[in-house]
């Protein structure tokens, strides 16, 4: 029962929080985006590039962004930051959440600088304060609390620091080399069809290497940075119900072994095998509605945890809103493959036959092929499918996982068969009794021997191919090293000490790749 719970509370608690993404994602893309377009490059346009911006109607702003050491003379330290340099109206939706309030629009005019509140706090620095960028000191008016593009992630690596895009030239940190990311943005009519027009130059764009981005655009990559990491735990969620439900088939199993002679008495008594098997199934029916519920409360109450523990990887606030479409699914879900695990072992109670009462091995009742039986298995087999052909949206890999499962499920199965057989014929007899005792276990009657060995088979198997995906990742970042590539940044090097820092780093066979 409490792997149907955990199982079911996966289920609700992902697809909770993936629907409450989306819904986000569809409302608040405006606010990510910052603009209805964003026109961004490591060099300033071209003339060619130019002509085609200025041909775009509506309001329009820039944000100059590259990586420097600033220095703090309150506390005579250094920190890597990254510098974001603005001119106009940027951001036209959402809003930079600063303290003061008035701060957001200060520095705009060339007043000051907003820095990252993480930052000030780690320095003690206060507004009224000051910071130097390259040549240029600039006085502290307000802390950076948020603001569009920026995450607490990010700011861990290199906190934000803002100024007026019209100071940048006098700090002298744009040298040549320098790595620095220029972007634009438009607020464009409504009525302008903006997807079309940069359909149109998506190519001179790409050839200029620039890169565009339309509020379309940035809804379907948002979307696809999280699907993967849905469609992942979902399977997981999956397979952890499934192999729940193997454990609910074994228990209806043996306890319905352990009420073969009731049921013999009651078929005595005139009662019909359909009859028998209601009874039974109404049970297992209401102790598996219990737990699907039970799974489906707790997969709510566990989602509101999820966008907490996310909060600094992305790159807006996500909604906790209860889904009842997730929990709906949810519950639909549970009961379904619940219920059809349960029945594999309750079609028998049918066929169990009154003389069960007289000869407790009988064996009457099971003769013969039981059509139900086939239809169950491939009912659950069709619905797994179903299930993940609707989670990717891919027949061919849904086909693949179902036939893997499958495939898993026939060996491990065939695999504890094997043992079981194997015990008994080679059952070492001269052994002490402690072992003999547990041996035996593994096939007398009302053992766990096959369900233990395909559900620890079947979870063993999903976490090795987590640690082979893991590895083959590795290994990919790793080809792409081929040892020409950096693993150690310097930052803050004076250019008079570049000459003992070449001596250094020849004397100790670590070669600098590149300096800027």
């Amino acid at each position: 029962m409490s792997s149907i719970i955990l199982g079911i509370a996966a289920l609700v608690a992902i697809n909770s929080f993936n629907y409450n993404l989306v819904e986000d994602v569809d409302e608040q893309a405006l606010s990510i985006l910052g603009a209805d377009y964003v026109v961004s490059g490591n060099n300033p346009p071209n003339d060619e590039v130019q002509s085609m911006l200025d041909s775009l109607p509506g309001e329009k702003a820039k944000k100059v962004e590259l990586f420097s050491m600033a220095f703090l003379p309150k506390t005579e330290a250094t920190q890597f930051v990254r510098v974001k340099a603005v001119e106009g109206g940027f951001p036209f939706y959402g809003k930079m959440v600063t303290e003061p309030a008035a701060a957001a629009e200060t520095f705009k005019k060339g007043e000051g600088a907003v820095v990252d509140e993480g930052m000030m706090a780690n320095y003690s620095l206060a507004v009224g304060d000051s910071i130097r960028l390259g040549n240029e000191t600039f006085p502290i008016v307000g802390k950076l609390i948020s603001a569009v593009g920026s995450t607490g992630a990010a700011a861990i690596f290199a906190p934000s620091v803002f100024i007026n895009n019209s100071s940048l030239d006098s700090t002298g940190l744009i040298q040549p080399g320098s790595l620095v990311d220029y972007n634009f943005y438009w607020k464009l009519p409504e009525d302008f069809a903006i997807n079309d027009w940069d359909g149109a130059r998506k190519e001179a764009f790409r050839n200029s290497s620039v890169r565009t981005t339309t509020l379309t655009e940035q809804k379907e990559e948002l979307s696809e940075a999280f699907a993967n990491l849905n469609y992942f735990l979902n399977l997981v969620a999956l397979v952890s119900l499934l192999l729940g439900c193997i454990g609910v088939a074994s228990s209806v199993f043996i306890y319905v072994k352990t009420k073969i002679n009731s049921i013999a008495i009651f078929r005595c008594l005139g009662m019909k095998g359909s009859q028998a098997f209601t009874i039974y199934f109404l049970q297992i029916f209401a102790l598996g509605a219990l737990g699907v519920m039970a799974g489906a409360i707790l997969g709510s109450a566990i989602q509101l945890l999820i966008p907490i523990v996310l909060s600094d990887l992305l790159p807006f606030e996500v909604t906790t809103d209860i889904s009842w479409r997730a929990i709906t699914e949810g519950l639909t879900i549970g009961m379904i493959i619940t219920t059809l695990f349960a029945l594999l072992p309750l079609v028998g109670v049918r066929r169990i036959s009154p003389l069960r009462t007289l000869r407790t091995n009988y064996e009457g009742d099971a003769q013969g092929v039981d059509v139900l039986t086939w239809v169950i298995n491939f009912a659950i087999i069709a619905f797994v499918y179903l299930f993940l052909w609707r989670l990717t949206s891919e027949p061919l890999t849904a086909l693949a996982f179902t036939g893997g499962l499958i495939v898993a499920f026939l060996l491990l199965y065939a695999t504890s068969k094997l043992i079981i057989w194997g015990v008994k014929k080679f059952f070492p007899r001269s052994w002490s009794f402690v072992l003999r005792q547990g041996l035996a276990n593994l096939f007398r009657p009302n053992n766990q021997t096959q369900t233990l060995l395909v559900s620890i088979g079947l979870g063993t198997s999903i976490l090795t191919t987590l640690f082979i995906i893991q590895g083959l990742l590795l290994n990919n970042v790793a080809d792409m090293d081929v040892g020409k590539r950096p693993n150690v940044i310097l930052y803050g090097i004076e250019k008079y000490q570049m000459n003992g820092l070449d001596s250094l780093t020849s004397e100790y066979d670590l070669p600098i790749i590149q300096s800027v």
